[in-house]
């Protein structure tokens, strides 16, 4: 479905809004990690903290994309910054671990909630010329947040302390809620008529019937593993820093290249998309993010790390506006925000799993087998998603029953 672009904001206010909320989400990450480390936090506290970011999303976002195909994005958008700005302004008054615990399983689901229906509204808003486009924007956006957020609190930290570096965490989610009420008017109440005949047709069934689509099964795992690398890299450097003795503030920096990176491939992505095809992309940001996780562990220096983020942000930051651009056109009439439901349950999936498991096995064997292993399912990923987007021109629609 397309709607008229009068029916909604700009698309400039809506990567407004989400830098807003993407800045609460993804700073979070990094102050919950320090405050954790400076309050003698084991690896496996601060695997189980990163991990609540996305346990509950992974039970609801299924749900919830169901539900946004049927009611609109207006609720949920409401509903979730409201969740991210309770999550960011708990640890600001209550400074505890058990505080932490709380804050991020709000803030990853508000998150979740806004990111799946802004996804959805910016795909309907969009025509077949523009919808790359408009992604890219969107995680132009993305880049400029996840840029700005650690740099930011890897200084306030450093020269304010914790509490004042929450507080402008809630400042910044107070300011996408404001805009979200500012904008409430024109965001969509209800959901499109596709959703509808899809649910009165029955042929929207089972969510893992989308699964019988090859392209679609490609385009989950490859989100996966890509996903799991982008959240594990903001999960081992905070760890992998300290450990070398780098400062807050440098170790934000080694996160702002891995995200400046990501803004300046996708601002080239336009130029980028013309001589490779959206598989393509893919796939070599799977295998060059798989040899920067083979690098990794063996480099201790500043600017080496900084280098090494700098590759890994360009291979990672170019897969993401490919990624949604094929989910939302190979995904069947009137499931697009179930597909982006069950992508969101399936990256939520890995960060449960993977920043839970890594924190066993870094307080175990240390640090090196998470990197390999990061960097095996990464080559993996590659090669099967070579396969299915290749049968995707053979089997263009699932089997039938």
């Amino acid at each position: 479905m397309t709607l008229p672009h009068a029916a909604v904001p700009p698309i400039s206010w809506l990567i407004a809004l989400t830098v807003c909320n993407h800045v609460a989400f993804n700073a979070s990450r990094v102050v919950v990690s320090l405050f954790a480390i400076s309050l003698k936090a084991s690896t496996v506290t601060l695997g189980l903290l990163m991990s609540l970011y996305a346990l509950l999303p992974m039970l609801l976002a299924i749900r919830a994309g169901k539900r946004i195909d049927e009611i609109g994005p207006r609720k949920p958008m409401m509903a979730g910054s409201l969740m991210v700005v309770a999550g960011t302004l708990l640890p600001a008054v209550w400074q505890e671990i058990a505080a932490l615990y709380f804050s991020c399983a709000l803030i990853g689901v508000g998150f979740m909630l806004v990111q799946v229906a802004m996804q959805l509204l910016i795909g309907q808003v969009s025509t077949n010329d523009t919808r790359l486009r408009n992604y890219t924007l969107h995680a132009l956006g993305m880049s400029v947040s996840g840029t700005l957020g650690p740099v930011v609190m890897g200084y306030v930290i450093e020269h304010a302390g914790f509490r004042p570096a929450f507080l402008v965490l809630v400042a910044v989610a107070l300011a996408g809620q404001a805009g979200l009420q500012w904008v409430r008017p024109r965001l969509p109440a209800q959901g499109g008529n596709a959703s509808r005949i899809a649910i009165e047709d029955g042929s929207r069934r089972s969510t893992l019937d989308l699964l019988q689509y090859p392209e679609l099964r490609a385009v989950f795992v490859a989100s996966a593993v890509l996903s799991a690398a982008w959240d594990l890299h903001a999960f081992l450097i905070p760890i992998q820093g300290s450990r070398i003795g780098l400062s807050p503030s440098s170790i934000g920096w080694v996160l702002g290249a891995f995200a400046i990176a990501t803004f300046a491939i996708r601002v080239a992505m336009p130029m980028v998309s013309r001589r490779l095809s959206e598989w393509k992309i893919i796939r070599i940001a799977l295998m060059v993010g798989a040899s920067a996780y083979l690098v990794y562990p063996f480099v201790a220096h500043f600017w080496m790390m900084c280098g090494l983020a700098f590759i890994l942000g360009l291979a990672l930051g170019s897969a993401q506006p490919n990624v949604m651009n094929i989910l939302h056109t190979a995904s069947p009439s009137g499931r697009a925000g179930e597909a982006l439901g069950l992508r969101s349950a399936v990256l939520n999936t890995s960060q449960v799993v993977w920043p839970l498991t890594f924190g066993v096995v870094g307080t175990a064997l240390g640090m090196l087998p998470i990197f390999l292993s990061m960097a095996g399912a990464m080559g993996m990923a590659g090669l099967y998603s070579r396969r299915q987007s290749r049968a995707a021109t053979v089997e263009l629609s699932p089997p039938t029953h």
